[in-house]
């Protein structure tokens, strides 16, 4: 490749036109693309292996979801956006979610990409018959444009996955190529594969930055039937749909139409699962499967309670610290509140043992750090050693325990040391700020009141230790928008990191986040040694370097008590209509409703 550089320089006697050699970086072209192997399936392949492909595309699914909705934009931080948005559109690469991939992306709107062989680029060659619900082609000025909404105003998740992109060439209608630099990756190229394509033709005439109730126009499998705003949306599936004969979509998208029906009470939804007003929910809380998903339709068979199992990163709750009030600055505070919390007594009691303690971000993937520090993750933490807490090189990291009886008086006494540490007392039965005089009081943000129980043991704990406690539960858009204010002392949190993760987590853990109100990072982390680790893992090259850096951050994390983790699960609980059917092979995330089918006779 020539480069011509113009070189003019005002010496009386010369002007120079230089040309110079630099060495052309090949490309790869492929269908698919896996981060630390080649992709299992060929490009001739024909379905996934956990797909049906003899499903009968028929009937209709009816989701319960909880709350309400406000807005059919889904592509920016405000409003409370609707369930289901993501089947209208279509993403250059789809993940494949096979139990021998760790993670691999395959061609969809992209029929091939070719990539750098240095990861500074890929460009992308958009199947030409690819094409809106409207009629509308979808082409690479489509795909420009829809990147740089997302970088100018989109979710702050999209933001930071194309944060590194240097720039975007249309190389002609069905060619697009995005170049990522030197400071390119394997995983951003990946990463940039999942990118919902919208129709220039429609957002250059709206505004994209507020909130709507108008019917979205996608390339995707379904479109909108019907809307009740705040009760129930209708997704039709597209007759007209491009990309259904595709072996990415063998055996998916089986359901003619899928409806989601917004409710207040959940044991309201479940009445409604019973009586098939509904037939299809999903449930996180523990508690409420074991007491209120019984009667004769469970036992006789009708209604099918489903324990899907997978072997993938953990389901994790932990409690989240709004590390930006001065009552959680000190390191010890956080310790002895994480300390003061008793699993073992809860589990036993409320859970029936079917939950374990959470113990890391990562939990049960290879990036949970282990007890004994590795070569390369010591590698990586010794720079940062002035900044990290005493202890973190040497010794395991290990969270209190107790024999579940419910007498939790030796943590007690060892949160009331660190209490008293960290300048905290008793005074007149109250813990107060030996220095401010502030008495310690924590405010509990919950989104259900199914939440209360699990807590109860933890606000007695506390009590015991002087600090006051306030609850308050708030459903449905009011929850959101008091987490979007910050107006919570303490307030439960469920995520499922991906592996290995993506760009979305700078906007969970970086300082520049922590004020972004619409942002992940709800605890407000300001950490620039997480900042540094949050980077390198983002942008780690191989396994042993992902894995490295993993460990060395979920490491830092949990000797920083930034949060008090609660528990882990490693399945997932959905109660269907037994007509609702799945394939025999699951996903390795444990399942994904768009591969199930509705079997009942048409």
């Amino acid at each position: 490749m020539i480069f011509k550089l113009n070189w003019t320089k005002k010496l009386a006697w010369m002007s120079l036109t230089i040309f110079v050699n630099f060495p052309a970086f090949a490309t790869t072209e492929t269908h698919a693309i896996s981060l630390y192997d080649q992709p299992k399936y060929k490009a001739d392949f024909e379905n996934f292996d956990y797909a049906n492909p003899n499903a009968p595309k028929q009937g209709e699914l009816v989701m319960v979801e909880m709350g309400s909705f406000d807005s059919l934009h889904q592509f920016i931080d405000q409003g409370k956006k609707v369930r289901g948005l993501f089947w209208l559109y279509d993403r250059l690469t789809v993940r494949g979610h096979d139990k021998d991939e760790i993670k691999a992306r395959y061609g969809w709107l992209a029929e091939k990409m070719d990539i750098a062989d240095d990861y500074s680029s890929v460009t992308y060659h958009i199947r030409k018959e690819a094409k809106f619900s409207d009629g509308y082609p979808v082409t690479a000025e489509d795909v420009a444009y829809s990147i740089a909404l997302y970088q100018k105003d989109g979710l702050s998740s999209l933001q930071s996955r194309f944060k590194s992109l240097k720039s975007v060439d249309v190389i002609d209608t069905h060619t697009i190529k995005l170049d990522f630099g030197v400071d390119g990756s394997k995983l951003q190229i990946l990463n940039s594969g999942n990118l919902p394509v919208l129709p220039k033709h429609i957002w250059e005439k709206q505004d994209f930055t507020k909130t709507s109730l108008d019917v979205p126009i996608g390339s995707g499998p379904y479109k909108v039937a019907s809307v009740d705003p705040g009760r129930n949306i209708t997704y039709q599936l597209r007759d007209d749909y491009w990309g259904k004969s595709l072996a990415v979509n063998k055996g998916k998208y089986n359901f003619k139409k899928i409806k989601v029906e917004y409710f207040r009470d959940k044991a309201a939804a479940i009445q409604a699962l019973k009586s098939d007003s509904v037939n299809y929910i999903t449930e996180t809380d523990i508690l409420r499967w074991n007491k209120l998903y019984q009667g004769s339709e469970f036992n006789l068979g009708t209604v099918i309670k489903d324990k899907i199992d997978y072997d993938a990163p953990s389901f994790v709750a932990a409690m989240a610290f709004n590390l930006r009030l001065n009552k959680f600055k000190d390191i010890r505070t956080r310790e002895a509140l994480v300390t003061a919390f008793d699993f073992e007594w809860l589990n036993k009691q409320a859970f029936k043992q079917q939950y374990t303690r959470a113990t890391s971000l990562f939990n049960n993937s290879f990036l949970a750090s282990q007890k004994k520090i590795g070569k390369e993750e010591r590698a990586i933490l010794t720079p940062f050693l002035d900044k990290l807490p005493p202890g973190i090189m040497s010794k395991p990291f290990l969270l209190p325990t107790t024999d579940g009886s419910g007498r939790n008086r030796d943590n007690l006494i060892k949160a009331q040391t660190l209490l008293k540490a960290s300048g905290w007392m008793i005074k007149n039965n109250k813990l107060t700020n030996i220095t401010s005089g502030e008495v310690m009081s924590l405010h509990f943000l919950l989104p259900s009141a199914a939440m209360k129980p699990a807590i109860g043991g933890y606000l007695q704990s506390l009590k015991k230790l002087g600090i006051q406690t306030t609850v308050a539960v708030k459903t449905g858009t009011e929850y959101y928008k008091l987490l979007l204010q910050r107006k919570f002392d303490m307030t439960p949190i469920q995520y499922k990191v991906r592996i290995p993760p993506n760009t979305e987590l700078r906007s969970s853990l970086k300082s520049e986040f922590a004020e972004v109100v619409s942002s992940y990072n709800l605890s407000g982390i300001t950490d620039p040694v997480v900042d540094e680790l949050v980077e390198g893992l983002i942008n780690a090259t191989s396994y042993v370097e992902t894995k490295a850096y993993g460990q060395a951050l979920d490491r830092v994390l949990k000797w920083n008590y930034y949060s008090l983790p609660l528990w882990a699960r490693n399945f997932q609980l959905v109660a269907h209509q037994a007509y609702i059917q799945k394939p025999e092979q699951a996903p390795k995330y444990g399942y994904e409703v768009e591969f199930w089918w509705d079997n009942r006779e048409q």
